[in-house]
């Protein structure tokens, strides 16, 4: 019987298809190693078994019967998938990093392919099929390409929906089973556990009347609070015991929530240690601002300059020397102001010098001939 030209046309064009896409796959793996080419030889002959059952899925369920189509059309899933697969590796290799959506679209055609599977064999034929086509070709492909996230970069998670899910619900899994905690031990998480076994059977049998702790629901909660507490180890635990006790507090006390005074949160200072330290600076400095106003100004006493302060000058009851002393004379009485413990602002006055240009002699007299006697009316106040 000879074949329809159709049909060779058809065969034709899926062996060029074939062929191309094993080019274009050791193209793409020439320089990988030997692991990478065997897996991609792999994923190719698993793409291979998938093909297969695409193409009596076509006939039997689609009603794709002629040739020319059925050959032309039912590799399109095996061709997305390989294309979605190459799109994946793709992004992984660019700015994000990540397969992206591509990633996410190859188990989605993978799941896909797995109804045909199991329309054509079955539960097990079908799952036979699925696992060895679509399945193990999804799979080979990610590590043929280097896009499985996990095998090039073992200390990366992922971010997708699906990844999200799955860690939050292993949190929750964890935390309902009591093992959140890994530092913990088996006997630490059987105590803990017992803690608060414990602090809601104390709870619920203070809420009971004293005559109904007596009846035989109250002797059931007597019975299985005294078991918890042994368990809890808390008579010979210290840590556990107060850890009951804040808990059973705590518990008790609940209802004083609805009822305790808390300051505005908007009103309350964000740092309390530096609002306290900026406000101990403010009080030191209205104290020092408040001292220096009372002491007397250190002008006051300068002599006269040109005519100024004249009047001010004959009100004094010591008489004051209107002609400035020269520079030698002024050392002079400022010397015998020093030996006499003179004070500063006195010495500067029948010097006629400024109190700052005293002291400084007085500290350098100081300096040669040491202390200097004090005087008992003035003493050796240095006060410029």
């Amino acid at each position: 019987m000879t074949t329809p030209l159709p049909v060779l046309v058809a065969y034709g064009t899926a062996a060029l298809l074939a062929l191309g896409l094993t080019v274009a796959i050791v193209r793409q793996l020439r320089r990988g190693t030997l692991a990478v080419r065997v897996a991609a030889l792999a994923a190719v002959a698993c793409t291979a078994y998938s093909a297969d059952t695409s193409w009596r899925f076509a006939a039997d369920y689609l009603d794709i019967t002629g040739p020319a189509e059925r050959a032309a059309m039912f590799g399109a899933a095996e061709l997305a998938l390989f294309a979605t697969a190459l799109m994946a590796r793709q992004n992984l290799n660019g700015p994000t990093a990540a397969p992206g959506i591509p990633g996410v679209l190859v188990w989605v055609i993978t799941g896909v392919q797995i109804i045909p599977a199991y329309s054509e064999s079955g539960p097990i034929g079908g799952t036979v099929r699925a696992f060895v086509g679509p399945v193990m070709a999804a799979m080979l492909w990610h590590l043929a390409m280097g896009i499985e996230l996990r095998h090039r970069r073992p200390d990366a998670s992922s971010n997708g929906f699906g990844a999200l899910i799955v860690r939050e619900l292993r949190e929750r899994l964890l935390s309902r089973l009591g093992i959140a905690e890994r530092h913990r031990d088996a006997a630490q998480i059987t105590r803990d556990r017992a803690t608060v076994r414990a602090v809601a059977l104390a709870a619920r049998l203070a809420e009971i009347s004293p005559e109904r702790r007596e009846r035989r629901r109250g002797r059931r909660f007597a019975r299985r609070l005294a078991v918890a507490v042994a368990r809890a180890s808390v008579g010979t635990d210290v840590e556990q015991r107060a850890k009951l006790l804040d808990q059973l507090a705590a518990r008790r006390n609940a209802t004083s929530l609805a009822t305790i005074t808390l300051p505005a949160p908007w009103l309350a200072p964000r740092d309390p240690v530096a609002s306290a330290l900026a406000s101990e600076v403010r009080d030191h400095m209205a104290r020092a601002a408040m001292n220096v106003r009372r002491l007397p100004s250190p002008f006051t006493d300068l002599p006269p300059v040109n005519g100024v302060n004249e009047a001010n000058s004959e009100a004094r009851s010591e008489p004051r020397s209107p002609v400035k002393l020269g520079t030698n004379d002024a050392l002079a009485v400022i010397e015998r102001g020093w030996a006499a413990g003179l004070s500063v602002r006195e010495t500067a006055r029948r010097a006629t010098r400024a109190p700052s240009y005293v002291h400084g002699v007085f500290t350098r007299l100081d300096g040669e001939r040491g202390p200097r006697s004090v005087n008992a009316s003035g003493g050796t106040r240095h006060d410029g």
